[in-house]
C-alpha cells in the first residue's frame, strides 16, 4: 500500500485537495484495505476489486494517486 499520509491534504501535482477530492481519495483506500482483507466472502472480494478498478481510474485521473493495481494484487 502507498503512503497517502504525505499528501493528505495536497495531488501529485502539489495542488490542495478539494474536500471532494479527498472523499474520493478516502473511499479510494477504503477499497483497497477491502481488497486486502482475506475474510470476504467471493462475490464481496470480487465487488470489491471491480469497484477499486473503477476508482483507481478516479483518483488517477485527478492525480491523487498513481500505483498500478498489479501491484495491489487487483
Amino acid at each position: 500500500m502507498s503512503d497517502t499520509s504525505t499528501r493528505t491534504t495536497r495531488d501529485l501535482l502539489g495542488n490542495e485537495l478539494t474536500p471532494a477530492e479527498a472523499r474520493l481519495l478516502a473511499v479510494y483506500e477504503e477499497l483497497k484495505a477491502l481488497c486486502a482483507s482475506e475474510d470476504l466472502p467471493p462475490n464481496a472480494a470480487a465487488g470489491a476489486r471491480a469497484a477499486l478498478a473503477q476508482m483507481h481510474n478516479v483518483v488517477s485521473g485527478l492525480a491523487l494517486e498513481y500505483e498500478h493495481l498489479s501491484d495491489l494484487g487487483v
